[in-house]
């Protein structure tokens, strides 16, 4: 399993907003800036089918109405989006305030598909999702990705809950929030990090959407089973 990490950071910071890019066929969020970047990496938008959503903040989804419109426009007319029943709502909401006399032609001329199931496939992975607990903003899940015995799980934003800790048992790698020093009710810190990687030692936790300070932070710690990515790295998971 290969995942590219598309961006690592929190909104205020130089790095792209978190979201993933596996086997180069499937899309975890699909932020701000994300479409850019894809090109600036050599990858074309465009021969991403498959979108699956942790939530609808808009540090996660809202480069969705410049994916369609891209996908309209080329022969490859496949769009398989799995999120929540509320995000299809939010996103056909901020897709015709983008493209308010095109959005609704793009995504006619589309095979457009959604997929709320808690359980489904994409691309051979087997694919579970959790709700998680970011504060206010409900649902938002995390997501187990399973294949050839190997999970992978990635938590999108959340604070510390028994939900992470599921996914933390479960996967071998998990790309999970560290936005913060100290976690809160919204999002995780260092100290949740220090906490997860010695009970689950066995799982390596990439951590992502990150604050400036933060990234700084827990480069220091220097936990064994921590990885601290840049923006387009490679992580192969066998």
């Amino acid at each position: 399993m290969k995942i590219q990490v598309i961006g690592s950071g929190s909104m205020w910071t130089k790095y792209n907003s978190a979201c993933y890019l596996i086997d180069d066929k499937i899309m975890v969020d699909f932020p701000n800036g994300a479409c850019k970047y894809l090109y600036r990496l050599n990858i074309i938008p465009n021969t991403i089918d498959n979108i699956v959503l942790t939530h609808f903040h808009g540090d996660h989804y809202f480069d969705m109405p410049f994916y369609i419109l891209n996908k309209s426009k080329s022969e490859n007319k496949n769009v398989n989006v799995c999120c929540s029943k509320e995000g299809k709502s939010q996103m056909n909401k901020i897709s015709n305030l983008a493209f308010p006399n095109s959005f609704k032609d793009a995504c006619n001329s589309l095979n457009l598909k959604y997929n709320f199931n808690d359980d489904f496939v994409v691309e051979d992975y087997k694919v579970q999702r959790i709700l998680v607990d970011h504060g206010r903003m409900k649902p938002a899940f995390g997501y187990i990705f399973s294949k050839d015995n190997i999970n992978v799980g990635f938590t999108g934003d959340t604070s510390l809950c028994k939900s992470v800790e599921i996914l933390s048992e479960k996967c071998s790698y998990l790309f999970c929030d560290c936005m913060l020093i100290r976690g809160n009710g919204k999002h995780q810190g260092i100290d949740n990090l220090e906490y997860l990687s010695k009970k689950y030692p066995n799982c390596t936790f990439v951590v992502s959407h990150l604050e400036d300070d933060t990234r700084k932070e827990i480069k220091k710690f220097k936990i064994k089973n921590v990885v601290v990515p840049d923006d387009a790295q490679i992580i192969m998971v066998k």
